[in-house]
Parts: C-alpha cells; structure tokens; sequence
C-alpha cells in the first residue's frame, strides 16, 4: 500500500503561522501523511492527539546531522515514539560536512552509529539528498560514498528525485541501483525555461512522473513525498494540485 504524504517544508509559511491548523488542511486536501521539517515547539501528546483526530500518520521527520548525536537523537527517538514517527531522515549537509572524501566518511560513521540505536528502538534512519552528492569526492560521488561506507540494515534513502535528475540521472535506473535501501520518495516535477531549471506543480514541468511512480510501485516505496520549492500561485493551491495529480498517477496499473 503506497500512500501519500507532504513534506511540510513545502508549506513552511503556513506552518509557522498555525502547525496544528496546518495539518488539518493538509489531511482534508487528500494527504495520508505529513513529512515533518520541525515541530513548532508542539508537545508531543498533542501532536500525537491532532495526527489520530485528523487520521494523518506521520511520513518521517527531516532533522540535522547535529541532531543525530547523543542527548539530541536521544530525545528525537523519545518524541518519534510518542508520536508513532518510524523514519528520522537526515535532511541536509552543511558545506562543512561535504568538502571532501573524508569529510563523507566521517558523515557515514555518524549515520551508522545513529542507525544502530534507532535500529534498536525499533526505528529507520534515511538520508535526503540535495544535488551536491552526485559530485565527485575523488573517484567516487559523495552519494557512492555514502551508500558504500554505511551498513545497509542501518542507513535507507529518501531519493529526491528532481536532484538527481537535475545532476543528469535517469531516475527510474537510478532507483534501481538502491534496491531496497530505498525507503521513501520525493516526488517534485521540473520547469526548464532556457538554462534555469525550477521545481514546478506536478504535471507542469518535464519530469517523467509516471514512470516515477509506477516504478517506486513496482519497489513497495512506502510513502511517496511531495515537495515543492518554487511557486507561482499561492501554497494552498500548489498542494492541492500536487496531491491530485499524484493520487491519478498512484491509481496507473503498473
């Protein structure tokens, strides 16, 4: 069963102005899930009472690399537990993080120490890129790195698909060569006008969704993410454009 979340950085304005409003949109516009990009100083229980009252389960929670160390990640699990969270994901590497080869060796060592306790509290670890993985780190990218250096029981992927089609990858192959590491999607199209590319609503930009979708089915990705950056219509609008165009092309027979 394939389901369908956003990712909430997408509506990061709404959200800042009314988390707990937010997410009631975010369920009565057709999302099953709700990706996570901060709690807004929400108490857990209450979020966990909003989630059940609304029937949205959480898809992940996006956090930094900092907060993947001790009393931090420690605390992230408490809260991921309260709130039925099975997938802590880190987001982003700060430049200081990804100068050089060993700069993602010792990013690696981080997740697999961080994948062996959420590993032993019943969760899942994943990594989110952006496009500066697919970079090479000597003979190898920072993402072969990555996918190299780490225990495969204890690190997943969330594949977000426009970075790496951005870098030039044919998405569908490359989500083959991760197997069952990966766990998650983010789904975003792209707008190409001249030499700038730009994330757009689905169905508008040149990005091959369908077979996208149909082979992240084919995979049993467990949710299928949307995100988008870019916008030129209010935020409401895109999300619920995104969902349903989404939702048409879960339905597609693989």
């Amino acid at each position: 069963m394939q389901s369908k979340a956003l990712q909430l950085y997408t509506i990061k304005e709404l959200c800042e102005k009314d988390f707990i409003g937010t997410l009631k949109n975010v369920a009565q516009w057709g999302y099953e899930g709700a990706q996570f990009a901060g709690f807004y100083d929400t108490p857990a229980g209450q979020l966990k009472n909003t989630l059940s009252e609304l029937g949205l389960k959480p898809a992940g929670s996006h956090t930094g690399l900092d907060q993947l160390k001790e009393d931090a990640l420690k605390r992230q699990i408490e809260y991921s537990h309260e709130i039925g969270n099975e997938l802590i994901i880190l987001a982003y590497l700060t430049e200081e993080n990804r100068r050089n080869l060993d700069d993602y060796k010792r990013v690696a060592d981080t997740l697999n120490k961080a994948g062996d306790l959420l590993k032993s509290e019943g969760l899942k670890l994943g990594y989110h890129n952006h496009d500066f993985e697919f970079e090479k780190q000597e003979a190898l990218t920072g993402y072969e790195i990555l996918l190299s250096e780490t225990d495969p029981s204890l690190l997943s992927f969330e594949l977000d698909v426009y970075w790496a089609a951005y870098k030039g990858y044919d998405v569908v192959q490359f989500m083959e060569t991760l197997h069952d590491r990966l766990v998650t999607l983010h789904v975003k199209d792209m707008a190409v006008k001249g030499s700038e590319r730009k994330s757009t609503i689905f169905g508008t930009g040149e990005l091959d969704l369908a077979s996208i979708v149909a082979k992240g089915k084919e995979m049993d990705v467990s949710w299928f993410v949307v995100e988008q950056e870019h916008f030129e219509t209010d935020l409401e609008t895109a999300a619920k454009e995104n969902v349903r165009v989404l939702q048409e092309l879960l339905k597609q027979k693989v």
